[in-house]
């Protein structure tokens, strides 16, 4: 009798060892294996690889009195800029209070930069040479023909010295040598084109778009 429930007990331990040894095999096939690299790589970060055209011409900056300021091409707000910076085709110049500054394209273009003024190299190919003028008293020294946008008025200018003054939507437009042709799309959306010679100054209401021409 004895002999019989040690049989019965070792029988009822080894299916209770099979059972727990299918259960947690199981387990271990039903978990799947999580692989934990050896090192992370950082997420790769933006850059601006755009460069300039090579056939786009460059500025240079002179700071002549007070300060300027620069927006670069890689840059997301302007930077204070120093007599000798490069100016690159897109990039951004804008003087301080109380501020002069000139920039030059060899061959093509010299302007002095009065107070408050900020203007946009927009296009520099020397076929296609465009300034956006946003504000402020800015004179144009200009030896091959540039374009210059200035608020809704487009300036076309072969050669010659002229003033272009932006005050809010006031906008005078003075040629003290050469000539010059402007363009100005009316509140119907008509263009007008007018030609301007040496002496000649033309005021523009922006806001109207309004053009009064003094001899």
């Amino acid at each position: 009798m004895k002999t019989y429930l040690l049989a019965l007990l070792a029988f009822f331990l080894g299916v209770i060892a099979v059972l727990g040894y299918q259960y947690l095999r199981t387990r271990q096939i039903s978990t799947p294996a999580i692989s934990i690299p050896s090192k992370i790589s950082p997420t790769p970060q933006p850059t601006f690889a755009l460069t300039p055209p090579s056939e786009a011409v460059s500025g240079t900056l002179t700071v002549l009195q007070g300060h300027a300021e620069k927006f670069s091409r890689n840059d997301t707000e302007y930077k204070e800029a120093s007599t000798g910076a490069q100016i690159l085709i897109g990039e951004s110049i804008a003087t301080k209070e109380n501020s002069i500054a000139t920039a030059s394209v060899s061959g093509i273009v010299s302007l002095q930069m009065g107070p408050d003024s900020e203007l946009v190299f927009a296009n520099l190919f020397p076929s296609d040479f465009v300034i956006q003028q946003k504000s402020g008293k800015i004179d144009y020294l200009v030896v091959k023909p540039i374009s210059i946008r200035a608020l809704h008025s487009l300036v076309t200018i072969d050669s010659g010295d002229v003033i272009i003054n932006i005050i809010n939507t006031d906008m005078s437009i003075t040629v003290k040598t050469g000539s010059l042709k402007f363009a100005l799309v009316d509140s119907n959306n008509d263009t007008h084109v007018w030609t301007l010679k040496a002496g000649q100054r033309a005021n523009i209401d922006d806001a109207y778009r309004q053009v009064f021409l003094q001899p």
